[in-house]
């Protein structure tokens, strides 16, 4: 009876997760056929496939692993095994790993890896296929989770960090690798110092120099609307536990790819900052490509909390309700 409560509660989880915004893949149609002849150069490219991820999901969410992996290969017979196949085993690795077969989850991820890694030696690069790389990252995780359950956090903190070591990049995937080693690791260790690129408003502080306070990090994004909803809360511990010292700092990156347009997008990120979390008041605006990689800023928003000694109590990748934040701070405003 336990282990279907426990079951059942997983699954309530990830169909939570499943509800939020997925990346939406544009489909042009295709143009007119050219007069040219077939083999000419200037003949219609294919409309890109629609993407299988989203079936996938749906399934997955219902606990129907079977019907998932019916919905790929159907993706395989019509398209072949593209980056968006690999996409779709990805998701099929995460779902058996929910659904508690281990085998399954193993040898998709095994196969998605396998894949990746071959994408790369024929050219592909990482950093303009974002299936490939959430795919890489989403199998590695699987791996790090699988090998937790069976070996413990430790050997899946070093499956990590090996895979951190090898892979330069981008920056989404180093992400989202690092906020799972987070999870496995970072609390109870000293929180990582900040990095700034640049800053909205004044220079903020670094975390030595806030010794003695406690201190909330909030990874957010001016697109994310996941962390507009926390500005009501985030304002409320603020007011709530100023007589305790406790520092709020938010922290973001650039993530135009050029430097010309980040000017353009540090003006945008303080218009949103401004008009959605003006009631928090006044608190440091970091923007760090370095600090948002090594806290794991993959998912928006994310809540580290460190206490008045500079050690990270809790880490949290997702939404928290105020009852969960005033949870997580007691921990260091005592």
């Amino acid at each position: 009876m336990a282990a279907h409560v426990l079951k059942h509660r997983a699954l309530c989880t990830f169909v939570a997760l499943l509800a939020a915004p997925c990346i939406a893949f544009a489909q042009s149609a295709a143009p007119p056929a050219p007069a040219a002849r077939p083999d000419s150069a200037t003949a219609a490219k294919p409309a890109t496939p629609p993407s299988p991820v989203s079936g996938i999901r749906n399934k997955i969410s219902a606990g129907d692993l079977l019907s998932a992996e019916s919905i790929l290969e159907v993706y395989r017979e019509k398209h072949g095994e593209d980056a968006r196949y690999c996409s779709g085993l990805a998701w099929l690795a995460r779902g058996a790993l929910l659904l508690g077969d281990l085998e399954k989850a193993n040898r998709y991820a095994a196969d998605v890896r396998t894949r990746c890694m071959d994408s790369i030696a024929q050219g592909a690069r990482l950093e303009e296929n974002d299936d490939l790389a959430i795919a890489l990252g989403a199998a590695i995780e699987v791996d790090a989770q699988r090998i937790q359950r069976e070996q413990g956090a430790p050997a899946a903190s070093a499956l990590v960090k090996s895979e951190l070591e090898k892979l330069e990049g981008p920056v989404s995937l180093r992400s989202r690798l690092y906020k799972r080693l987070n999870l496995l690791s970072l609390p109870g260790s000293r929180a990582p110092e900040l990095e700034p690129d640049d800053w909205i408003g004044t220079r903020p502080p670094t975390l030595a120099s806030l010794s003695g306070k406690p201190v909330v990090l909030f990874l957010w994004a001016e697109w994310c609307a996941d962390c507009r909803a926390q500005a009501a809360s985030l304002a409320r511990i603020k007011s709530r536990h100023a007589k305790d010292g406790l520092e709020v700092v938010a922290l973001t990156r650039f993530y135009e790819k050029t430097p010309e347009k980040r000017a353009t997008e540090k003006a945008r990120a303080d218009s949103v900052w401004k008009a959605d979390y003006s009631a928090i008041g006044s608190i440091p605006l970091v923007m760090s490509t370095a600090s948002m990689e090594r806290y794991g800023g993959s998912s928006t928003p994310t809540f580290v909390f460190v206490d008045r000694k500079g050690v990270v109590t809790d880490y949290t990748p997702t939404r928290l309700t105020d009852a969960e934040l005033e949870r997580r701070l007691a921990a260091i405003v005592r």
